[in-house]
């Protein structure tokens, strides 16, 4: 039952980190490949809109970080639940912190799967936002 938690929890984290990365990836692809004069885009491009776009990507990847640190403590509070569950004086005590357990585990996943596409669809905005600033 463990090794079916363990695995279970280590595929969410995994399939987490490949859609940000894919995410990511689609989002700052087309800038790699374009000039910003050939996208519109002013002379500024190189310049202040660097930087802010520089701030922008800092900022989300502290908040990424913040998150990966939630993310462990989740995982800390979720093994002590774990080893609480062989404390249990019966099997219906055991089959409710295991309940609360996976309960827990898909609350934070849904948590942090919500939390990673708004800040995702923020930083998007905010990009979008500077490039029409930028080419009006």
């Amino acid at each position: 039952m463990l090794d079916q938690l363990f695995e279970l929890s280590r595929k969410a984290a995994e399939s987490s980190l490949q859609s940000q990365q894919a995410m990511f990836k689609h989002l700052t692809q087309d800038w790699a490949s374009t000039s910003p004069a050939s996208a519109g885009l002013s002379a500024d491009f190189g310049g202040s809109m660097r930087k802010r776009l520089t701030e922008l990507t800092m900022e989300s990847l502290n908040r990424h970080r913040e998150s990966l640190d939630a993310t462990y403590r989740a995982g800390l509070q979720t093994m002590e639940k774990i080893l609480r569950v062989s404390e249990a004086k019966s099997s219906e005590d055991s089959i409710r912190a295991i309940e609360d357990i996976w309960r827990s585990l898909f609350e934070t996943v849904k948590g942090q799967s919500d939390a990673q596409l708004r800040e995702i669809q923020s930083w998007g905005e905010q990009v979008l936002d500077m490039t029409q600033k930028s080419g009006a």
